[in-house]
């Protein structure tokens, strides 16, 4: 997105890249014909930035079911937008858990940020998610079964301490648009934005090692610039720019062949598995041909289960008895095809947060990444661009 910014306004530049590829931690790889994302993750194409840098169409984007599949012992519960969903909509009344004061909180919640301005959200005083909800009347089995198990694989942390400023946000975001797939997989997104760049301006396989003024070290040695952008992951920026420390949280993508018995339990349709009663070590599983059947090969079947703090080092056997419990079928014949480890796959956001986060280090010095915005895609190319636009405005452009 910086790149893209600056090619716009005819500002020369160069990206130096550590890895084999563009897409920092939006990367696929092809194992035996099926596609599998580096961590389990979705695209909603209601993303502003996104909007304006992507080709949805070429993308191909597949969506899944606008709701949440909630296992609660045996019982499995389906609560689905039923505005945006004519699957298991009838089960909504039947299946939304919680009291009927709390069922009353949510519809309150959500007709009030329906309403708000995204302006308001940054300007309200900021807690903490879970403080948020339960203020709203969202308590109880409405949020033990439903939000945190639902939002815990969003931020990726089970308190629900990530702020109040980015629960409002996601959610807004979930009611504009559905999250979805690339048909081939994730890092098309990457691809594409890379397709737009000249390659000879992409050094590939090329690490910094450090930054002294205006030179960068490299792997295939120095190279003087007038403005360096660093773009990299947070840990990394954190250590090179002296910024604020921010804990980073990790999870763990299993994903496995699974019998096609899988797809009976919810008529084949796209739907998030969560569990309501915290009976294994999986935060959320998904079969993803449901709704991109392109990521495996013609009549296979690809399942994702992640896990997240503290249970991302969770052993085979209890994954595949934590989604049997999940499915409801027998998983013990499911293969692992592999199995991702992602240390650092989202900055925290506790609050006080401020949504936007300064971009500029010195004159000649910026800093891009999902952690100078929100922790999410949308952030990550709102902070690319503006990172483009001071080193325009510093170069008197």
């Amino acid at each position: 997105a910086c790149a893209l910014e600056l090619q716009k306004n005819k500002i020369d530049f160069h990206i130096f890249e550590a890895s084999d590829g563009v897409g920092g931690r939006v990367r696929s790889d092809i194992i035996d014909g099926f596609i599998l994302d580096r961590g389990f993750q979705l695209y909603n194409p209601s993303y502003t930035e996104g909007q304006r840098l992507l080709d949805y169409q070429a993308l191909d984007l597949k969506p899944f079911t606008p709701g949440v599949a909630i296992r609660d012992g045996k019982r499995l519960r389906i609560v689905v937008d039923p505005f945006r969903s004519k699957d298991f909509r009838y089960r909504l009344l039947k299946d939304l858990p919680g009291s009927i004061f709390s069922q009353l909180g949510l519809l309150s919640y959500f007709l009030k940020y329906l309403i708000t301005a995204d302006a308001q959200i940054s300007v309200s005083a900021d807690i903490s998610a879970q403080q948020s909800l339960t203020k709203s009347g969202i308590k109880g089995s409405l949020l033990e079964k439903l939000f945190r198990p639902f939002l815990q694989g969003v931020f990726l942390e089970s308190e629900l301490n990530t702020s109040r400023k980015f629960l409002d946000t996601v959610l807004k975001t979930f009611l504009r648009g559905i999250p979805s797939l690339p048909a081939q997989g994730m890092q098309q997104i990457s691809n594409q934005l890379a397709s737009k760049i000249p390659s000879e301006n992409i050094s590939l396989n090329t690490k910094v090692l450090r930054i002294e003024g205006n030179k960068l070290i490299t792997t295939d040695g120095e190279i003087e610039t007038k403005k360096i952008v660093v773009a990299t992951d947070p840990s990394t920026a954190i250590s090179w720019l002296n910024l604020e420390v921010k804990k980073m949280s990790s999870v763990t993508t299993w994903y496995f062949k699974a019998d096609p018995k899988v797809n009976s339990i919810v008529k084949s349709k796209p739907l998030l598995f969560v569990d309501g009663k915290k009976s294994g070590p999986l935060t959320n599983a998904v079969v993803l041909t449901n709704a991109a059947p392109s990521y495996a090969p013609t009549g296979q079947v690809l399942v994702a289960a992640s896990a997240i703090s503290p249970n991302e080092n969770a052993e085979l056997i209890e994954v595949k008895k934590h989604l049997a419990v999940l499915f409801g079928v027998p998983t013990d014949k499911w293969e692992l095809i592999k199995k991702y480890e992602i240390k650092e796959a989202l900055p925290a956001m506790n609050p006080p947060y401020s949504l936007i986060n300064s971009n500029q280090i010195s004159n000649d010095l910026f800093v891009a990444g999902d952690h100078r915005a929100t922790s999410s895609i949308q952030g990550a190319l709102i902070s690319g661009t503006n990172a483009a636009t001071l080193v325009k405005v510093s170069l008197g452009l």
